[in-house]
């Protein structure tokens, strides 16, 4: 049965034609005209596999038909077959100076021909595969470059985001990241002050930021055409011109964008926890500096309690020494009142000494405070 190679035989005799179709009918589609001018025409009409062309034909010759086939851009891959009655090595040169791949003398030997049409058919089988595998090979090798070029734009960007310090520059950074890819759209950052909106081409319109803030309630990743979302609780892409046409690479971005978000959650979270520890942060040391202001202020008017407290015993132990003179009171009754009043001295003197240890410890919390606002 034919295999679908066509096969165009030129030959201004009728019974050539014949032969030749019967001689290989069988394996290909046959398709036989009488003259170079309609070879000409059929070729550009058929895309034939393959020509096999005779010599020697009234008007327009073989040499001639040959050179116009290989002359016409569309039409100079088909390869030619010369059959020719003339066996000299002229006729041969001239044949292969045409443009020609091969050359069969008359009167044919079928088989020769068999085996030569299905060699040359079978060379260009060959090409075309690995024409095709090169082809294969080729592109392979440029999505892996685009895939790594990719990759290296999500990777720098990724790193960028260790240096945001306030929403602004992070929302700035995503979209900076969306445009490495030929992409545009538009970013929101939900913050604890409200969301902001930034877009590729500037301020976000109201449409854009009513559009991106509604994305909250939708899947994580959801693409309508040429517009996908990417919706994380902080952060909000919308992409509107996704490349559908090549629809490798859309998956390939849809994947790095998917990254480039939850890396941008993940910094807008950090940059919350951050701020919200800064602010506990300032009402700790708040707290510590009142805290330190009021023991110092303890700390002194303990001090000047025991100051007054020695003054006030020293000042007791003088009257009672003028007033054993004036009360004229027997030895025995001044060693009495002495005794109680030195017992009482000795324990107020006491509880002092208690107190200054105490006091000690609190003068040390007070300094240690004041070291810890000055970091």
């Amino acid at each position: 049965m034919a295999d679908g190679h066509k096969i165009l035989v030129v030959d201004d005799d009728e019974l050539m034609r014949t032969i030749v179709g019967e001689a290989i009918g069988d394996c290909y589609h046959v398709i036989g005209v009488g003259s170079g001018e309609a070879c000409l025409e059929a070729a550009g009409a058929e895309r034939p596999d393959l020509v096999l062309l005779d010599v020697e034909m009234p008007g327009m010759d073989g040499y001639e038909t040959c050179r116009r086939l290989k002359n016409d851009f569309e039409l100079a891959v088909i390869p030619v077959i010369f059959i020719s009655a003339h066996d000299q090595i002229e006729a041969r040169l001239r044949g292969y100076e045409a443009g020609a791949d091969d050359y069969i003398v008359k009167p044919i030997d079928l088989r020769e021909l068999q085996a030569k049409v299905a060699g040359l058919l079978g060379r260009i089988s060959e090409k075309a595969q690995l024409k095709e595998m090169a082809s294969y090979a080729s592109r392979t090798a440029m999505t892996a470059m685009s895939s790594m070029s990719e990759v290296g734009s999500l990777l720098q960007i990724l790193q960028a985001f260790n240096s945001c310090t306030d929403y602004q520059v992070l929302a700035q950074t995503t979209l900076r990241g969306l445009a490495d890819y030929g992409l545009e759209g538009a970013v929101q950052v939900r913050t604890p002050d409200g969301p902001l909106t930034l877009a590729s081409r500037g301020e976000a319109s109201p449409l854009e930021s009513s559009v991106i803030g509604h994305m909250t309630g939708m899947d994580r990743i959801v693409q309508y055409r040429n517009r996908l979302s990417i919706t994380y609780p902080r952060v909000s892409m919308l992409v509107s011109n996704m490349p559908t046409e090549d629809a490798e690479r859309c998956g390939r971005l849809r994947d790095h964008l998917a990254v480039l978000i939850e890396s941008a959650e993940v910094r807008a979270n950090t940059l919350i926890a951050e701020a919200q520890t800064y602010r506990r942060n300032e009402r700790v040391a708040a707290a510590v500096q009142r805290i330190t202001a009021a023991l110092g202020e303890i700390d002194q008017e303990q001090r000047h309690t025991r100051v007054a407290t020695g003054m006030a015993i020293q000042d007791l132990t003088t009257r009672l020494e003028r007033a054993y003179v004036s009360l004229a009171l027997t030895e025995t009754q001044e060693e009495y009142i002495a005794a109680i009043c030195s017992e009482g001295i000795a324990k107020v003197l006491e509880a002092q000494m208690a107190e200054s240890s105490q006091q000690d410890r609190m003068t040390a919390i007070v300094r240690e405070l004041e070291n810890m606002l000055t970091l």
